[in-house]
Order: C-alpha cells, then sequence, then structure tokens
C-alpha cells in the first residue's frame, strides 16, 4: 500500500443533514480512513442556501442540528472528529479555527471536492494536488456551454472525475470542453453496509419529484428536463404488472399526483423520514426487498454512464436494482442482481425475473458492488490518477 497521505474532503452535510446526502460524503470519508489516510472533512456555506433543521423544518443562519449532527454521525461510524465548517453568512470557522484551516489545507497531499460545491476562494491555500467530482453529469456538460465562470471552476483542478465515466468517449454525445474526464463512480465502505435479513416484499425507493426549472437544459435544438417526475409518470400502471409492493418516496410530489399513484397501486411513504439520519436510511434499505427508481429525463436521454450513489448503497446491502438505463449498462453488468430498463415492459420484466430468483439475485447485487464499487478500489484508483 502507497504511503497515507494528508486528504481533505470538500462537500456538503452541515448545510443539508439527512441521510441520503451524508452517505454520498461519507462514503468516501470512511473509504479514505479505512485505507489509511488522515482524513478532514471541509465545508463551505458559500451562499447558496441557508443551513437546513429538518427537525423543525426550517432554514436558517444558525447551523448547530448540522453540526451536532456531523459529530455524532462521524462518532457513530468511527469516523475521527476532523471538521472545518465555514459559514460565509456569520463569516466564522467551526471545528477549527481559520489559522488551523489554513494549516491542513497547506499540509495537505490531496483535496477532494465532491460534487463541485465547494468555492475556490482567492485568499485562501490550496492542497498540493486538487480534484473535483463531477457527480451531475450531462447537467454539468451542458451547463459549462453557457456558464464560462461554472467552466472556469472545474479548470482550476488538477483532475477532473465524473460520475459520467462515457463522456469523452465515442459512445457520449456530450462535449468535453477539452477537459480530460477521469470516469468514477460512487465508492461505498462496504464494511458499514451489510447484508441483513428481510422478508420484505417491497421494491423502494426515495429521492425528489422535481428539481428546480433553472436546472433544465437544451442541447443540440431539444430541451431536457433535470427531473425525475417526467419519468415516474411513464410507470403509474407498473404496480398491476409485477408481484412486488411498489413504494415511492419523492420529496415535493404534488398531491394530486400522489393520490392518482395511490390510486393505481403504489404505496407513497415520506422520504425525509426515511433519510432523517444515516441509520434511517440503512434501515430502510435493510427493510426493502430491492430498489425500483427512474432517472432524470437528462440522463436517460443523453447517456453519460451515471450511476446513481443511492443505487450503489441498495446493491452493497444486498437488495437488487431496477433502474432507467442512462449508459451505466456498458461499464456494469446487468441481468443479475442489476437491470436497466427503458420501457414499462421492460421494468415489469426485470422485477419478476428477480421474483422466480430472489436469494440469487439478492447474492449478485452484493456481489457486483464488491467488484465495482468497493470504496478501496474506487478510491484507491482515484488517488492513483491524482497524484500521478
Amino acid at each position: 500500500m502507497a504511503a497515507p497521505l494528508k486528504i481533505i474532503v470538500g462537500g456538503y452535510i452541515i448545510g443539508y443533514p439527512l441521510g441520503g446526502m451524508t452517505w454520498h460524503h461519507l462514503n468516501y470519508l470512511l473509504g479514505l480512513h479505512e485505507l489509511g489516510h488522515e482524513v478532514t472533512f471541509f465545508e463551505d456555506s458559500a451562499d447558496y442556501i441557508y443551513p437546513y433543521n429538518p427537525s423543525n423544518w426550517t432554514s436558517g443562519v444558525d447551523s448547530r442540528y448540522g453540526r451536532q449532527y456531523l459529530e455524532a454521525t462521524f462518532a457513530r461510524y468511527g469516523m475521527p472528529n476532523r471538521y472545518c465548517y465555514y459559514s460565509q453568512f456569520e463569516d466564522r470557522f467551526y471545528g477549527m479555527s481559520r489559522e488551523k484551516f489554513e494549516q491542513t489545507v497547506k499540509a495537505a497531499d490531496l483535496m477532494i471536492c465532491v460534487s463541485g460545491i465547494t468555492p475556490l476562494r482567492q485568499d485562501w491555500p490550496r492542497a498540493r494536488r486538487m480534484v473535483v467530482i463531477d457527480t451531475d453529469p450531462v447537467f454539468t456538460q451542458l451547463r459549462m456551454m453557457q456558464d464560462k465562470n461554472f467552466l472556469d471552476y472545474y479548470r482550476q483542478f488538477d483532475l477532473q472525475a465524473t460520475f459520467g465515466r462515457l463522456i469523452g468517449t465515442p459512445g457520449c454525445p456530450l462535449p468535453a470542453h477539452g477537459i480530460k474526464w477521469f470516469g468514477t463512480n460512487q465508492p461505498v465502505a462496504l464494511r458499514h453496509w451489510l447484508v441483513r435479513p428481510s422478508d420484505s416484499r417491497a421494491f423502494t425507493t426515495i429521492g425528489k419529484w422535481e428539481h428546480s426549472s433553472d436546472r433544465h437544459v437544451e442541447f443540440a435544438g431539444r430541451k431536457y428536463q433535470s427531473s425525475k417526475g417526467v419519468e415516474w409518470m411513464k410507470l403509474k400502471a407498473l404496480p398491476r404488472k409485477v408481484q412486488w409492493e411498489m413504494t415511492l418516496g419523492m420529496a415535493g410530489m404534488p398531491g394530486p399526483v400522489a393520490a392518482d399513484f395511490t390510486a393505481q397501486g403504489w404505496k407513497i411513504v415520506d422520504p425525509e423520514k426515511a433519510s432523517i439520519s444515516c441509520q434511517a436510511m440503512q434501515d430502510f434499505i435493510a427493510g426493502s426487498a430491492g430498489e425500483f427508481t427512474v432517472a432524470k429525463e437528462i440522463y436517460c436521454e443523453l447517456p453519460s454512464g451515471w450511476f446513481s450513489d443511492r443505487s450503489s448503497v441498495y446493491l452493497a446491502s444486498g437488495r437488487p436494482v431496477v433502474t432507467q438505463a442512462s449508459g451505466f449498462e456498458r461499464w456494469l453488468p446487468t441481468g443479475r442482481g442489476l437491470f436497466a430498463f427503458r420501457t414499462l415492459d421492460e421494468a415489469a420484466d426485470a422485477l419478476n425475473a428477480i421474483g422466480r430468483d430472489y436469494a440469487g439475485h439478492c447474492a449478485a447485487a452484493r456481489r457486483l458492488a464488491e467488484e465495482h464499487l468497493d470504496a478501496r478500489k474506487v478510491l484507491a484508483e482515484l488517488i492513483e490518477r491524482a497524484m500521478g
């Protein structure tokens, strides 16, 4: 194994302290820690939105809930309590002083900015090597066509990695903008995602129904929505075609639409309750038979190879996944434990196939995670590329 490094992971947990967002980052932190590196988490509020407090459904300058949540989560999963949170709203540092933060950055071998939301402030130091992870491919590349500042932000990094593993290859129509994109995917700290027994008959998922309209984009004369809602509407009749209980938790799902889905046989659940903490999300997945989900329209119509961080932890939990094709089927094996679909009938066929050998598909799901999503492998490859 290579010598341990000092690594900073930049991201967004305190500002939105719910299990899904946390696990997206925590898998990086735990994976790097397990590899023997000294890891520090850094979050910069910038001026995006005020920190959210799910205990009272409010947002404001006060970040106490998020900070306490972060510290409790780190303690629960054995992560050293090394973090720094900068609140631009207060111009104040938490977790460590500004002096300590700057010393930490100067001493760091590598900084990994997950999702590209960490500002690169001109008067702050930088780590020896800087990596950005594009976790929202397609939208990222199309936004770059209109937003020069956004493109310039990505160009400041030594390595630009993306969940869009096909970007920059002949099989993907998206512009690469002269960037040599490095294909990666969500790492999963498998030691923390154990296969727990369940007799559930429910295929589940959680997420957002609709994203803001300013995230809808145009490419080659056609408009695409950064939305799951438009894809879910194509699948209302699915429960009548399968033997499973189909369960859906979509934040922002309109009431009349939820009532229509319920009438079609879907069970609607509260996505925030299922993801109020990291443990709650693990329990929700463990209590599921598997995941059935869709991808945003831009992922489906402009395949980049993207694969969901949430679907990744379902697989790690030994839960089969059926999801819309987005190009991931070109690098992840499908047909055992994982299925890609394009039509309602293909979705139903996949779910029914799982029912004929459920135990076999559960075992295949976990094997797939071990072979392709293991944080030790994914992050070792990322570090080798970043430091090379």
